[in-house]
Order: C-alpha cells, then structure tokens, then sequence
C-alpha cells in the first residue's frame, strides 16, 4: 500500500488560518480597524497575515499532524 502524501489540517490550524483571513478582509474590504496597529501599517500586517494563512494550510495539507 503507498503512503500517503496528503492530509486534512487540524481544526486549530484551520481556526488559526480562518482568524488570520478574517483580519485581513476586515483591513482590506472594511475600515473598521485603525491605519496602524502597534505601530505597524494595518495593510502590511493584513497582507502578512493572509500569506501565513495561506502557509500554514498548505503545511496542514503536507505536513502530517499540522
């Protein structure tokens, strides 16, 4: 039998995922957040925040207990 190469995340790392995306659609689409936050442009943080949810599920799918 081969051996497996893909997996379903974990539920903590698709809830950590899904809270990364909903801050960054809160900057991006809403202006209900500040321009900055802790001294940092709000945009930036929400783009950095989209790209590791992204990472992060694509290492829950590869990775085995991620």
């Amino acid at each position: 039998m081969r051996r497996r190469s893909h997996w379903a995340p974990r539920t903590a790392t698709i809830a950590v995922a899904a809270v990364l995306t909903i801050f960054a659609a809160l900057v991006f689409f809403t202006n209900l957040l500040p321009d900055t936050v802790a001294g940092f442009a709000a945009g930036t943080l929400a783009l950095y925040a989209a790209v590791a949810a992204f990472v992060i599920l694509l290492l829950g799918v590869f990775i085995e207990g991620v």
